[in-house]
């Protein structure tokens, strides 16, 4: 075999080194007849790969093929095919096609792809021992992205829209290919990106023009479908076409249609905000006087202290010692607090934040609710804003942080049963429909909390009607006319340093919070 044509026949295999790619293109751009050879090759070498290919490989080529045409001078490629088409009526066909190959494979061979994606927002990222990113940053193919928590944005380089919930580790393999090894991928594609794979240990996804998400965990992975369709390939089985709502699990045991859930996917971002928040706090310095004086920064004037109350046979908040000061012990029994201040209503953002101690002896009776508002009615769903600790183990883990709106709620990854003070920040952002699925963040001991279990449900918290402002300890569904509540009407536990502000707060305002117990400017 020629010299030119064992490289030709490597290069093809993709058995070349860059030195070697590189010396071969500097060769066949000073040799017209050697690139004629080449172009030779790429035509049978192409044909071949049309009648061999399945459809997924076919999409790829086809993929890489036009992003190699759409990176080079495109009026130049056209006008010397056409050229050769006037000169060679029937020669010219072959060379066109070869033309179109040589253009594609040189540019895919000698140039490389350009970037897969770029950076766009990065929000509240823990790094662990990865290099981190940067915002607007550009990554290549074998970007290997990878955190312990947090979100990162993508931009897919006009192929679409990522949003990456870690713990995450994700490759970036190929302009329209990635390897999903662990994490939450929301991706929402374009028209330029039809055809993208996301491929796992269990089996790849392709997207068929959609708006899908897949997550993978120590119990499997799950792709669930948001808008239009995608196809699933099982590792160990036939490809399934998967519609809106529809959701595939695919695990140590095969692959089973699962019911949806799109709210286990983030679909957007906190908007990044200005200026200073307006916001109460209550030091809860004042359980032994039975009133604890409202701090206010920016809402109107107001008697917004927090009161102790309690209901038989339960007893008014105790006072105990707390992380800044003294705190509330509530007693799960009939004991609670309440302020007239309204809380935030509508679909408004906000911020909760406060410190909590939960008794490694809960009961499923004391979990609701820490910290409520807004009108409870059984139509009224989403009307009403509560944490908790989640008593109800059907909705997800118990001991676990929850946030609940009556119809959906939350639930947080750790166990707070541990009689330790945990720091606790939960964020609405700002949506146009917010959802309690979609758009709340919970941050704890200054990280972001991962979601355990997600439902979906509109917001709409309903303030005004409600025959009371902010409640402590108390939960929002209890009616005193109905005193045996399947679920407990009081939490049991230790409450310091309530917060509630307007606007959602980045991480970097939660910890300082955290650490010195100072509104943010």
């Amino acid at each position: 075999m020629k010299r030119q044509d064992e490289e030709i026949a490597r290069l093809f295999a993709e058995d070349m080194e860059e030195a070697e790619r590189s010396a071969l293109a500097k060769r066949l751009e000073a040799d017209p007849q050697a690139l004629e050879v080449l172009g030779a090759h790429a035509v049978i070498e192409g044909l071949l790969g049309v009648a061999l290919e399945d459809e997924l490989t076919a999409e790829r080529r086809h993929a890489r093929l036009m992003e190699a045409v759409s990176r080079a001078d495109q009026d130049e490629f056209l006008s010397g095919v056409q050229d050769k088409i006037r000169r060679h009526a029937w020669r010219n066909r072959i060379m066109a096609i070869a033309a179109m190959v040589v253009l594609g494979f040189s540019t895919w061979f000698f140039v490389g792809p350009g970037k897969v994606a770029s950076v766009t927002r990065l929000e509240t990222i823990t790094w662990g021992g990865a290099t981190p990113l940067t915002e607007g940053g550009e990554l290549k193919p074998g970007t290997r992205l990878q955190f312990d928590s947090g979100l990162v944005e993508l931009d897919m380089a006009g192929r679409g829209r990522m949003i990456v919930e870690g713990p995450a580790d994700l490759e970036l393999a190929e302009p329209m290919r990635s390897v999903l090894h662990r994490g939450r991928v929301l991706m929402r594609v374009t028209e330029a990106g039809h055809g993208y794979r996301l491929e796992t240990s269990r089996g790849a996804v392709v997207d068929l023009g959609t708006e899908f998400g897949v997550s993978v965990s120590n119990e499997g992975v799950e792709t669930h479908v948001l808008e239009g369709e995608v196809e699933a390939i099982p590792t160990d089985g036939a490809k399934v076409l998967l519609k809106k709502n529809d959701a595939l699990r695919f695990d140590g045991n095969g692959s089973a249609r699962i019911p949806a859930d799109p709210g286990s996917f983030y679909t957007s971002l906190p908007p990044q905000r200005a200026g200073s928040p307006r916001a109460i706090h209550w030091p809860l310095e004042g359980a032994g006087s039975g009133s604890d004086t409202a701090e206010l920064r920016g809402f109107p004037g107001g008697d917004y202290d927090m009161n102790s109350r309690a209901m038989e046979p339960g007893q008014k908040p105790a006072e105990v010692p707390g992380v800044f000061g003294h705190a509330f012990a509530f007693d799960g029994k009939g004991g609670y607090a309440e302020s007239d201040f309204p809380g935030i209503g509508g679909r408004e953002p906000r911020t909760v934040s406060f410190w909590v101690k939960v008794p490694q002896d809960f009961s499923l009776r004391e979990g609701f609710g820490i910290l409520s508002w807004g009108l409870f009615e059984g139509n009224n769903f989403g009307g009403v804003w509560q944490v908790s600790i989640n008593p109800v183990e059907k909705e997800g883990p118990v001991g676990h942080l929850r946030v609940g709106a009556h119809g959906g709620q939350i639930i947080g990854a750790t166990d707070l049963r541990d009689d330790q003070w945990h720091h606790v920040a939960v964020v609405l952002f700002e949506a146009s429909q917010p959802d309690i699925g979609k758009h709340v963040l919970i941050y704890l001991d200054g990280k972001l909390e991962p979601i355990s279990r997600r439902s979906l449900q509109e917001l709409n918290t309903r303030t005004e009607g409600a025959s009371h402002g902010v409640w402590l300890g108390r939960n929002i569904t209890y009616n005193q006319s109905v005193p045996n509540h399947h679920d407990g009407g009081f939490f049991r536990g230790e409450v310091d340093e309530v917060f509630i502000f307007d606007t959602p707060l980045s991480q970097d305002e939660i910890r300082a919070l955290k650490a010195r117990n100072e509104m943010p400017r």
